[in-house]
């Protein structure tokens, strides 16, 4: 005999709203059970036959009993969870919190993150180990795809760093992995705690930033901020090389180079468009980027020079000087900024050369400007993420010197034998944080100069 499926709605509707969620998705196949005929006359086995599930959406047969239909919901949802929990089970959670005295929040965090399916990290589970407790902690979030940070009142015992055990975490997280931070309410935290807030909300303010009240809040709120992480982690997830290739690509490669040129290249992800093509030609937006580049605190072109400003392609730009000094922002968030490696009349002090210190200086504005802008056309960061590339070009056999070295003999100099005319490098991760931009400015800055100076000296 034949026998006719049909969709049964009615335990979408009673699903959880995460299962409702997702329908849509293909599922594995699921063999009927041997039961009854479904209508009257004789009894006979059913032969094994598979159907799609579908998710919250259980498949009976039309006039089957109630223990069928009941067994084919339960196994609808059963692979239904079981798919949720594949999909979850492979992000590694560590939580970073004092342990005395916040037992029971970050048991309730806990339970939080392994009710979704995640796999926790977490110093009570570590049991006797060789290296010290900080030693395993700090392993365990270089282990961890995500850290969880809970702040309270209490600072913590400073550790020889100089600061307390969770700070020395989240500072192992905040460059490389997403920082997911909970701040207590209703508290008045001591005066390290209350820098600690300030140093964490300054790097993580955007989408998992959020206070709780009690274990019981936390819990909640847990649950919440670990989904949407999920959710944004699935519909757009970093890759970091390509990242990279992307920020090289803007680097100019002609050889046609007249002066010294500094090259900051910094492209944001994960990918996506941040600027329809209408909003890069806003005159809101130019005339923003005109007042930062040219007068803001950080501005990265001269005002006393002419600046043209060009909407081409997929991008607007603020050209000097026939592009040996330029501001380029694209509809990625990707941002190339030109500035000339020396001062233009430097020849007329002395040797012409390459000075450390303004070099330096020079990258520390063009990474705020590129943070600034970000903030402006991305508040809700959807790019957490920035690949930094810089090069120097046209630098030829150009001595490389500190600004003591030049004031003390300006007439005399140690010429490069290398000579390059195209030096690019980057940092060891290239891929950082985005904040690092504005709030790890000088650290970057100097990292990268020095890579510029034993590039060029060779």
């Amino acid at each position: 005999m034949s026998c006719v499926w049909a969709e049964c709605g009615q335990m979408q509707a009673r699903a959880p709203r995460w299962i409702r969620a997702d329908v849509g998705r293909p599922r594995r196949t699921l063999a009927s059970a041997r039961h009854p005929t479904c209508s009257g006359g004789a009894q006979e086995p059913h032969r094994q036959r598979s159907v799609e599930v579908l998710p919250a959406v259980a498949l009976v047969r039309r006039g089957c009993p109630a223990e069928a239909r009941l067994s084919a919901r339960r196994a609808c949802l059963a692979a239904v969870v079981s798919d949720r929990e594949r999909i979850i089970t492979t992000v590694k959670v560590f939580l970073s919190s004092l342990i005395t005295g916040f037992e029971a929040l970050r048991a309730e965090a806990a339970s939080g993150a392994t009710t979704l399916g995640h796999a926790v990290i977490r110093a009570e589970d570590f049991g006797a180990m060789p290296d010290s407790p900080q030693s395993a902690c700090l392993a365990g979030v270089r282990e961890a795809d995500a850290v969880v940070l809970l702040l309270g009142w209490r600072y913590g015992h400073v550790q020889s760093s100089g600061i307390s055990a969770t700070h020395e975490e989240y500072r192992e997280a905040r460059d490389t992995r997403p920082v997911i931070v909970f701040i207590q309410v209703g508290i008045e935290p001591e005066p390290a705690q209350a820098a600690l807030i300030q140093e964490v909300q300054g790097w993580e303010r955007g989408h998992f930033t959020t206070e709780f009240r009690d274990p019981a809040d936390l819990r909640d709120k847990m649950i919440r901020a670990l989904h949407e992480y999920a959710l944004v982690s699935e519909s757009g997830p970093l890759d970091e090389p390509e990242l990279l290739e992307r920020a090289r690509g803007l680097v100019p490669t002609s050889r046609n180079v007249s002066g010294t040129e500094l090259v900051l290249a910094v492209a944001g992800g994960p990918r996506r468009a941040v600027l329809r093509p209408a909003e890069l030609e806003d005159p809101k937006l130019h005339r923003f980027l005109m007042a930062q580049a040219l007068t803001g605190d950080d501005a990265v072109l001269s005002p006393a020079r002419g600046t043209d400003l060009v909407v081409s392609g997929d991008s607007v730009r603020l050209v000097q000087d026939h592009g040996k000094a330029a501001a380029v922002l694209d509809e990625e968030g990707s941002l190339l900024v030109i500035q000339p490696a020396v001062e233009r009349d430097a020849w007329r002090t002395g040797i012409t050369s390459i000075v450390h210190e303004e070099i330096q200086e020079r990258l520390t504005r063009g990474l705020r400007f590129s943070g600034g802008v970000l903030d402006h056309i991305d508040g809700a960061q959807r790019l957490t993420h920035v690949a930094l590339v810089v090069a120097i070009r046209g630098a030829g056999h150009m001595p490389w010197r500190t600004r003591e070295e030049q004031d003390r003999s300006p007439n005399a100099a140690t010429m490069s034998m290398r000579g390059s005319e195209h030096v690019v490098v980057t940092l060891s991760p290239p891929v950082r944080r985005r904040a690092a931009l504005l709030y790890d400015t000088q650290r970057l800055a100097e990292d990268l100069t020095v890579r510029l100076r034993r590039e060029v000296q060779g």
